[in-house]
């Protein structure tokens, strides 16, 4: 066998072997896009289905019957900062409060206004709830409200569910935390 054959053979191998890499890689992520499809539309069905009424329609509640829901708001990275300070001693994306409390039975209306150049979703798989968070500006703002309203006393964590800075994703205060539900 000349040398010519075994160069040849071993240049077919090596691009086979980076093919077959280069499809590997096309794969992983056309099925990454695919569950962050699913999960963006799941998401953006929810929220419409779950959405309030808007500012010019009034709803009030029967003499006897329940409380209207209590509002809560979040907020990501508002001005002046954009972000929170973290233990890594840089500015990150957060959501504040990253932490809440709420009540069985109770309705909470929540609003996120969003602050952020980047998307986001607040998902909390316990309570039914993956709220997708549009991109805002510092100017303006992105809107998402949405309704929960637990059933069942505990502690859920909730968390952003599109990869955006790896630390706030990591660290509980930013870009994940805790609801807790009281009896």
């Amino acid at each position: 066998m000349s040398s010519n054959t075994v160069a040849s053979g071993r240049q077919a191998e090596t691009s086979h072997r980076l093919r077959g890499l280069v499809n590997l890689v096309v794969g992983l992520v056309l099925a990454a896009a695919v569950i962050f499809g699913l999960t963006a539309g799941a998401g953006a069905i929810w929220s419409a289905v779950t959405r309030t009424p808007g500012p010019s329609t009034s709803v009030s509640a029967a003499p006897g019957a329940a409380p209207a829901a209590v509002s809560l708001t979040m907020t990501i990275d508002p001005p002046p900062t954009g972000g929170v300070k973290g233990s890594n001693g840089v500015i990150d994306e957060a959501y504040v409060p990253g932490n809440l409390t709420m009540k069985v039975g109770t309705t909470y209306d929540v609003t996120i206004l969003n602050y952020s150049k980047n998307g986001h979703t607040w998902t909390l798989p316990n309570l039914s709830v993956n709220a997708v968070v549009p991109v805002g500006s510092p100017s303006s703002p992105s809107v998402t409200h949405f309704t929960v309203k637990p059933t069942k006393a505990g502690t859920y964590q909730w968390f952003c569910a599109v990869p955006c800075e790896k630390w706030s994703m990591a660290t509980n205060g930013f870009m994940r935390g805790y609801v807790v539900v009281k009896a």
